[in-house]
């Protein structure tokens, strides 16, 4: 990871992210796309660089906690020299590849180079402390503070703790916790009208993928990847990059040949591609969005796969420009709050009063989708949240007001057991599945 004279160094890359992220509250995915897409890294730097950005932000409040014990006077040190000592701090704590003295040497460098020069002795005085002795750090007491130690401990923020530990108690909110920090696995599947699953299997092995076959139908977790043939299989439309437990949606939906479908909050287009995947491209699906500039990745991945059934329009879901479809997916906007593993950003954004807005939209979205739907046609419902408020609450007031709809049972041939609930209610749950927490329900619309 050595600097390239006249280059900026992979670890000056990573803390430009950071600046970004912390200082312009931008999002991490596109921040590091943006980089990825400007400069041309090896593989091994673009690994780092993306790790050590999305696991800073991840572990930033047990980063800051440990600083605020190693630091004599916190407020004094200026800000970006913390995004310099939390970019150390975690190549220590948690890159066991990187060397010890490599994360200390080079952190001092960066502040050389970014010309904090000041405070040069202090980074290189703090992670030495840090490492002459790790246990000297002391975190909240799990009796007397519960909430606190969580949150600190795991890098959570203390109110959407206090909400999981109402919701799902305290021994669930643990396991969230540790399966949200985990570092997330790429997943693919891959599209079945160009390649068959024979096909592909045998150009993962022949190019040297180490993959594994995951419980959602057809989809495949990628532990090692030839990313110049990943590349490849992308831009030739043989493949399409999604989280199993989003795949679940369209395995849900179950779409028929020559229905008409409406994917409602379709951008940036991995549920509509994926129904018309299983329709064999043999049905109408108009997908709409009320942003045009993501409404452009749907029309991109439609192009991409050489989908004809896809129809793109911008389109608010208030108001969508169709009646009587067979088929009806609402996505709905949501707290995002089962996808943290792979949005480290996401905890630190979402805030407690945003909840209720949320939900709100939530249902009038639904009771707008439910005007949609012929007799006996569907209406698939979900998210990529874990919270009930959000999923399990909505669906039973939503069928307590509309007897005319019911819970429709998954097909168990397209969808395992593990992710069905009692009330026949799809559930991925991170520390059980390994995947996005989510939920999906299938309602039928009875005619009276």
């Amino acid at each position: 990871m050595t600097q390239i004279k006249g280059r900026k160094s992979a670890r000056h890359w990573a803390y430009l992210a950071i600046s970004r992220i912390e200082g312009d509250y931008a999002y991490s995915d596109l921040i590091l796309s943006h980089i990825f897409e400007q400069q041309l890294f090896a593989n091994k730097d673009r690994a780092f660089i993306n790790e050590l950005v999305r696991g800073t932000i991840r572990w930033k409040k047990k980063l800051e906690w440990i600083l605020t014990q190693l630091l004599k006077d916190p407020q004094k040190v200026p800000v970006q020299v913390k995004w310099i000592l939390w970019l150390g701090l975690y190549q220590i704590i948690f890159m066991s590849k990187t060397p010890d003295f490599a994360a200390v040497n080079e952190s001092v460098e960066l502040t050389r180079k970014l010309n904090y020069l000041k405070w040069v002795r202090l980074v290189n005085g703090v992670l030495r402390t840090y490492l002459r002795n790790p246990k000297q750090i002391k975190y909240p007491d799990s009796d007397r503070e519960p909430v606190k130690y969580l949150a600190v401990v795991h890098s959570q923020p203390e109110w959407l703790i206090e909400r999981w530990i109402d919701q799902f108690g305290y021994d669930l909110t643990e396991k969230l916790c540790i399966a949200f920090n985990k570092q997330p696995v790429v997943t693919v599947r891959p599209n079945i009208l160009k390649i068959s699953i024979e096909e592909f299997e045998r150009n993962l092995l022949e190019n040297h993928f180490i993959f594994e076959r995951s419980k959602v139908k057809n989809f495949y977790r990628l532990n090692k990847i030839n990313f110049e043939k990943y590349r490849k299989l992308l831009q030739d439309g043989l493949m399409t990059i999604q989280d199993e437990s989003a795949g679940l949606v369209a395995l849900l939906a179950n779409p028929v040949q020559h229905q008409i479908v409406c994917d409602l909050c379709s951008a940036p287009g991995g549920k509509s591609v994926h129904l018309a995947e299983l329709a064999l491209d043999k049905l109408t699906i108009i997908s709409g969005d009320i942003s045009l500039p993501r409404m452009k990745l749907v029309k991109n991945a439609k192009v991409r796969l050489n989908l004809a059934a896809i129809n793109v329009i911008v389109a608010d879901a208030y108001d969508f420009p169709v009646k009587n479809a067979d088929l009806i997916v609402l996505d709905a906007p949501c707290s995002g709050l089962g996808v943290l593993t792979k949005k480290p950003d996401l905890r630190w954004q979402r805030k407690p009063e945003s909840m209720p807005l949320l939900v709100k939209m939530q249902n009038e979205l639904l009771q707008k989708a439910a005007f949609l739907v012929r007799n006996n046609g569907y209406l698939v419902y979900s998210t990529c949240t874990i919270d009930k408020a959000e999923n399990e609450n909505i669906i039973l007031n939503f069928v307590k007001q509309h007897p005319e709809y019911r819970i429709c049972r998954p097909d168990t041939n397209s969808i395992s057991d593990d992710f069905i609930t009692k009330d026949n209610m799809i559930r991925t749950w991170p520390h059980l599945h390994d995947m996005d927490g989510s939920f999906a329900v299938k309602l039928q619309k009875k005619e009276f």
